[in-house]
């Protein structure tokens, strides 16, 4: 009986410390956080649309970042994303080196972090909007000429005000990040689990087929032969050509004068 209580004891114990450390208590909001992610545009070049809604109750004066691995059959443009935060259209930062012109079968994963706006309309909403393109496969010899590029799920994380009581209850789960793409001063994000409005993002990628090889060949082949043609002839119908005066020779000059 006196071995229950105490094995009691300490369980009401350990319940009261996870309680006291643990923001999830302390902030029942944060676990009503939800996620929302869907792909918009088609072809290979898209866009990940992400919305985040903390749910009343949402403590003001938070920031939202997102952790992105992007699979091996998606990149983002560094240049273009560069251009983006100039115009503070976007903010978006790459932590891997990306090649973009690299096919899909000689890339490697990259991680893409997105710091979302808030939503004026509706307090405790996030938004944002990452412009990602497709790579290149590999051809194949199967019938169905599609490939799937699965998005695995992200990193959520939140931060808000520095000294404030959400950060001071902070114990466990806490990321040290930058502050935003721009401010690269490092800030404390707390790691928070999300509920999944979409369980899986997955798109659908044409893929070559290698018995069409030849025939893509040949038509390309064809098409630039017949271009550098219609180059050539219009150049030559519609050009002005200089003609040069021929120049006599130093040594005729000198022989006329003996």
């Amino acid at each position: 009986m006196d071995g229950s209580r105490a094995v009691l004891g300490v369980w009401c114990l350990c319940v009261a410390v996870v309680t006291c450390d643990d923001p999830l208590y302390s902030e029942p909001w944060l676990r009503s956080v939800s996620l929302n992610r869907h792909i918009v545009k088609n072809g290979f070049h898209r866009e990940l649309v992400m919305d985040v809604d903390l749910g009343e109750g949402a403590q003001p004066g938070c920031r939202i970042m997102i952790k992105e691995q992007l699979p091996q059959g998606l990149y983002v443009d560094p240049y273009e994303l560069a251009s983006m935060r100039e115009q503070k259209s976007k903010e978006i930062l790459v932590q891997n080196e990306i090649d973009i012109e690299a096919p899909e079968y000689l890339s490697a994963t990259h991680a893409i972090i997105v710091y979302l706006k808030p939503d004026p309309r509706h307090h405790g909403r996030f938004t944002g909007i990452v412009p990602v393109h497709v790579r290149y496969h590999r051809p194949t010899d199967r019938e169905e000429a599609i490939a799937l590029v699965t998005l695995p799920d992200p990193q959520l994380m939140i931060h808000c005000q520095e000294n404030g009581p959400l950060l001071e209850s902070w114990k466990l789960g806490v990321t040290q990040a930058p502050c935003s793409a721009s401010n690269h001063s490092i800030c404390s994000w707390l790691n928070v689990n999300y509920q999944n409005v979409v369980e899986s993002l997955t798109l659908q990628v044409p893929v070559g087929q290698k018995k069409h090889v030849l025939a893509v060949v040949t038509v390309t082949l064809l098409v630039t032969i017949l271009c550098c043609s219609l180059l050539i002839r219009a150049v030559w119908i519609h050009g002005e050509f200089e003609h040069c005066d021929e120049i006599p020779l130093k040594g005729s000059h000198e022989g006329s004068f003996n």
